[in-house]
């Protein structure tokens, strides 16, 4: 009997390292490529999805009168090139994943910050990034730390 409990407690210790192992190095990864998978997901639902979809504010070249050509059809904050989108990177580390842009303006249009255009104007705030209830449910074991350069 005190062999087979002995077998039973070093399975258990084995696996315990193989746990925090995964923790500390290969769920950071998978957690940062679905978080970045989540969050490029953003800018085709033209909102930031937590709880549910908070659509962003519709842009001017979209109304009346209506932009001719592509610029009328295309979604928010698409541009031309999806640059905005494509800059949504991680970066695994010990048992954390930090999600970040290297774009300058990307914060200015996450958080609706005041922008270059002229004196008083505020972007509108289109969050893409961010805390969200959605992105926790599918792993809420590991902590997302967000970080915008």
């Amino acid at each position: 009997m005190a062999r087979d409990f002995k077998h039973f407690n070093n399975d258990v210790l084995r696996a315990g390292d193989k746990i925090a192992s995964y923790i500390a190095q290969d769920a950071p990864r998978h957690v940062g490529k679905m978080a970045v998978d989540h969050y490029k997901d953003n800018f085709n639902r033209e909102g930031f999805v937590d709880a549910g979809l908070q659509k962003w504010r519709e842009v001017k070249r979209r109304q009346p009168p209506i932009a001719k050509g592509a610029a009328g059809s295309r979604k928010i904050l698409h541009g031309e090139t999806l640059e905005l989108r494509n800059s949504i990177q991680y970066r695994p580390e010990k048992a954390r994943t930090v999600i970040f842009s290297d774009k300058e303006y990307f914060r200015v249009h996450n958080e609706g910050l005041r922008a270059g255009r002229g004196k008083g104007f505020q972007m509108p705030k289109r969050q893409m990034v961010g805390h969200s209830i959605r992105l926790d449910e599918n792993y809420n074991t590991i902590k997302i730390a967000f970080k915008a350069k």
